[in-house]
């Protein structure tokens, strides 16, 4: 396919996810590491993000962006989106190199942003991916993945990408440095049980124990025995506790017309 002078991709990968600290970073750096893609961006940008040049592949990531991707998913036949899914109760005891002293984020980003993962579990090209899986059987999802996606070329398996990683400082923060895969941060949130506590009072017992059944992360709520006799922990997270509906409203604003520009855009690219 020619490319027209136009900055455009002849495929685009977007990586999203169900909160922060769901393994979007360690996914994009896998993927630039280990595939042949000739354009991405630094570190997060939009969906609706532009290359800066004319190229094959264009990689970027930004985990909030399941809450717009439906429309743009549905209208560009070149897009595929990655779903980073990952336990809520590891993604609230998680911490970021940026403020080491405070967990990042509550369970405001699971009961937002899942539900929306949910509507597009069957889309063709919307590939769920747990976080448990990507650092327990890295080469199986990244076989997963080029099965889904015929066009990727190998250039080394995800269990290597830390031999050939290049982040930048913004990633490595994220990431908390680069190192061999490993899966020693799966289940962490038993370390953590104050914090685990103290977001089901603040969000409520319901806002994830029926969720970890349908999701396979437990068969029943009997771990919730574990929180018994817990003091819960009320901190205050690095980022604010709940969403207020004028900044869901903001996150999603203008997405089926941002949608619809993207497409006549792809259209006259090529």
């Amino acid at each position: 396919m020619i490319l027209s002078n136009n900055n455009s991709s002849r495929i685009r990968i977007h990586i999203v996810g169900c909160g922060p600290r769901t393994g979007t970073t360690l996914m994009a750096e896998m993927a630039i590491a280990c595939w042949k893609i000739d354009l991405y961006t630094e570190h997060e940008d939009s969906i609706y993000t532009r290359p800066s040049r004319p190229g094959e592949i264009f990689l970027t990531k930004r985990p909030r962006d399941i809450l717009v991707v439906d429309p743009i998913l549905r209208m560009l036949p070149n897009l595929y989106v990655i779903y980073m899914l990952r336990d809520p109760r590891d993604t609230i005891t998680s911490k970021h190199r940026k403020d080491p002293k405070r967990y990042w984020a509550s369970l405001r980003y699971w009961k937002a942003y899942t539900p929306y993962g949910c509507k597009l579990q069957h889309h063709p090209r919307f590939m769920t991916v747990r976080y448990e899986d990507l650092v327990q059987k890295p080469d199986n999802v990244q076989a997963y993945l080029m099965q889904q996606m015929p066009f990727l070329q190998k250039r080394a398996s995800f269990s290597r990408y830390h031999e050939f990683a290049q982040p930048s400082k913004r990633s490595l923060d994220a990431l908390r440095g680069i190192r061999p895969v490993a899966s020693n941060s799966v289940g962490k949130w038993r370390n953590h049980l104050p914090r685990v506590a103290g977001q089901l009072q603040l969000h409520g017992e319901k806002a994830i124990a029926q969720d970890l059944i349908e999701y396979g992360y437990e068969s029943d709520d009997s771990w919730l025995n574990e929180l018994q006799n817990v003091s819960p922990d009320l901190s205050e997270s690095h980022w604010p506790e709940y969403f207020t509906t004028s900044e869901l409203r903001q996150r999603m604003r203008g997405k089926y017309s941002r949608a619809l520009a993207a497409y006549v855009r792809n259209l006259h690219s090529r």
